[in-house]
């Protein structure tokens, strides 16, 4: 490892993560050795998977925790992207299981994280996490766990060579088995769970998915609801930072006079790990979207992210009909389409907002058939079309 990538950035990402209340290992405890994985092939946590199942769903019984571990441990599909859209659906929309709570045997949602009571959870990070790949072990610079699950994987790149950001991209496509998937040169079975592939060299940091080709990471410009001043707070002081930020400690922090510059790390962590932040993301704001006959997929860019949870607040808290509406400016290019499937995700999942109807006006044949088919694959939603003006 090149001492700049460690002392420059791959450090600071991890002291910044346990700011924002995850957790940390280093990558040696969590081995064979320590009893957290039985093979380095291994890349869920188990102990850590079995315990959340438990906290979680306390009334499950042991046989159908056993099916519930099993599913997720040993699932069986055909690729990389197949493997990873069926353990999404799984983690956000649940497993059903049958079981006799007392009033007979019935169907019973089992949860794998708990969403709405996000300190229910374990986030835990670590970093030099090997693991055995078919050809050869990865070792990827930093992995954030939630429930035992490896859900983001971060590559850390010193800031002095040329070109750390498409060398830390290319590195996260060589450890899923993307770059060239005939000489089998990663640990594919790592990215079956992965929701967020992350580089980062202090200055710039991208974020994109299993299916980003390099031109398709993007910045996470806005750590809202965080403000660079309470950035600069957290990176300098004991402060720590978890759902949500205390108004006292932001206030103060808007007080500094003359702060240094906050990186583009510090906002990408900020805003995409804290964990509220985190777990939205996760369950509103991942989308599957068929392209040319394949799936794709991709997350929300954070003025969309910021956007869609605008409109929720005012959907929300707006007393009447004049502050309950307002607008959405996009530019072209910025992903209209897609920002208008996430709102209605994150609105159907929200018990104050899941009834409303939701009526979209296009000015292209073209169009109306994309936002329908998306609509239909991102939460399977019953959509009416027109058929005439």
């Amino acid at each position: 490892m090149v001492q700049d990538e460690y002392d420059k950035v791959e450090l600071p990402a991890l002291e910044q993560l346990q700011q924002l209340g995850w957790s940390y290992e280093h990558g040696a405890k969590l081995g064979v050795e320590n009893g957290e994985r039985v093979y380095l092939r291994d890349v869920i946590l188990i102990k850590r998977l079995e315990s959340a199942m438990q906290r979680i769903n306390p009334w499950l019984s042991p046989e159908n925790l056993r099916k519930v571990m099993r599913d997720l441990t040993h699932p069986n599909f055909a690729g990389l992207m197949e493997y990873n859209h069926a353990i999404y659906q799984t983690i956000t929309n649940y497993i059903s299981v049958e079981q006799d709570l007392g009033k007979g045997r019935k169907s019973h949602t089992v949860k794998i994280i708990d969403f709405d009571t996000p300190s229910n959870n374990e986030f835990l990070c670590t970093n030099q996490f090997k693991i055995e790949g078919a050809n050869q072990n990865i070792i990827p610079d930093i992995v954030c766990f939630v429930n035992g699950l490896p859900l983001t994987v971060i590559e850390c790149k010193s800031p002095y060579i040329s070109s750390p950001m498409q060398e830390g991209i290319n590195q996260l496509r060589r450890y899923s088995n993307l770059r060239a998937p005939h000489e089998d040169e990663g640990a594919e079975k790592l990215f079956w769970y992965n929701q967020l592939m992350v580089s980062t060299c202090r200055d710039l940091a991208k974020v994109g998915t299993i299916s980003s080709s390099a031109q398709h990471y993007g910045d996470w410009k806005d750590a809202y609801p965080f403000k660079d001043s309470d950035l600069v707070n957290l990176g300098s002081s004991d402060n720590a930072i978890g759902d949500v930020p205390s108004p006292a400690y932001l206030a103060d922090a808007r007080q500094v006079a003359s702060m240094p510059d906050v990186s583009a790390q510090q906002r990408l962590l900020a805003g995409m790990f804290n964990h509220a932040n985190f777990l939205d993301i996760l369950q509103n704001f991942v989308i599957y979207e068929p392209v040319e006959g394949r799936l794709i997929k991709k997350v929300a860019r954070y003025q969309q992210f910021r956007a869609v949870n605008k409109v929720i607040e005012q959907l929300k808290n707006g007393k009447d009909r004049k502050e309950k509406s307002g607008v959405v400016w996009h530019t072209q290019g910025s992903g209209k389409s897609l920002t208008m499937v996430m709102l209605a995700v994150k609105m159907r999942r929200d018990p104050m907002l899941q009834q409303y109807k939701l009526v979209f006006i296009t000015d292209r044949t073209q169009l109306d058939e994309q936002l329908s088919n998306t609509f239909r694959e991102a939460q399977g939603e019953t959509v009416y079309n027109a058929g005439s003006v």
